[in-house]
Parts: C-alpha cells; sequence; structure tokens
C-alpha cells in the first residue's frame, strides 16, 4: 500500500469517549453540542451576456445587411427604367442604402469597439475582420464618396 493511503486510514487522534446521544421526541437522536447547518454556497459561473450580446450584433449585421442591400437593389431597379425618378422614390433609397451602411459598417464596427473594451480579443478580431469584409464588399459597389453623393442627393 502506497505511503499516502496507509497515513490516510491512521486516527492521528486517539478516539475519545463519546457521550450517548440523547433522545428527543419521537425517538430522534439529537446531537451532543450545537447543530451544525450546511448552507450551500452559491457559485457563480461564466456570465452568459457577451455571448447574447455578439450573438445579437452577428444577426444585425448578417440579416441587416442583407435585408437592406436587397432592398436597395429592388429599389434601384424600379428607379433604372425611370427619366425622371420622383424624391420619394429617391428618398426610400437613400433611406435604404443608410440601413446598408450602418448594418453593414457601423454595428461590426461597435462590436470590435465593444468587444475591446471589454477585453475579449477574439471577439474584437472577428468583428474587426467583419467590418473589413463588410467594407470592401460596400465598397467595390461604389466609392465611398458616390455613396455619400447618393445619401446626399436623395435625403438632401
Amino acid at each position: 500500500m502506497s505511503p499516502k493511503k496507509k497515513n490516510k486510514n491512521k486516527r492521528t487522534r486517539p478516539a475519545a469517549a463519546r457521550p450517548a446521544p440523547a433522545r428527543g421526541e419521537g425517538g430522534r437522536e439529537k446531537a451532543a453540542g450545537t447543530s451544525r447547518r450546511r448552507t450551500p454556497v452559491p457559485l457563480d459561473g461564466p456570465p452568459r451576456w457577451p455571448i447574447a450580446l455578439w450573438s445579437g450584433l452577428t444577426a444585425l449585421w448578417l440579416i441587416g445587411s442583407a435585408l437592406f442591400f436587397v432592398l436597395v437593389l429592388a429599389e434601384g431597379l424600379a428607379l433604372m427604367g425611370e427619366t425622371d425618378p420622383a424624391p420619394d422614390a429617391l428618398h426610400t433609397t437613400a433611406l435604404y442604402l443608410l440601413g446598408l451602411i450602418v448594418c453593414a459598417l457601423a454595428v461590426p464596427a461597435a462590436g470590435a469597439a465593444a468587444a475591446a473594451w471589454l477585453r475579449r480579443k477574439t471577439a474584437a478580431a472577428m468583428f474587426a475582420l467583419a467590418t473589413t469584409a463588410s467594407a470592401i464588399a460596400l465598397f467595390s459597389l461604389g466609392s465611398p464618396a458616390e455613396l455619400f453623393d447618393a445619401l446626399r442627393g436623395g435625403l438632401g
């Protein structure tokens, strides 16, 4: 047998004579001294709100970008056939474009900033990557100056 197991089974103090337990109501034994009650100690697990925050921002980025991209394309195709588009149609298209820019660039940039502020390196890197991918995709459609002119023309 290992020394640890030998020492575990040995008693360090000689067994003292225990007093006979007192009998209480109903023939139950009472403890001789004060009764010890064990109360459970609540252990907090890891916080779950960052997972909900990152999931919500990711869903807003993906769903919002896709939705506003489709809306901009649909409105743009409807305006292509008209020689003099109505101001309402231009305003609607500019609002859709603004929604696309917010969902594609501002949401992942805000997620990267929040993750960096909360010292979540992996989340910050992933949102920075999402911002970069969105910027490349969005600016392949038009330069930032062209997008700004489209917003100014539709909203101004």
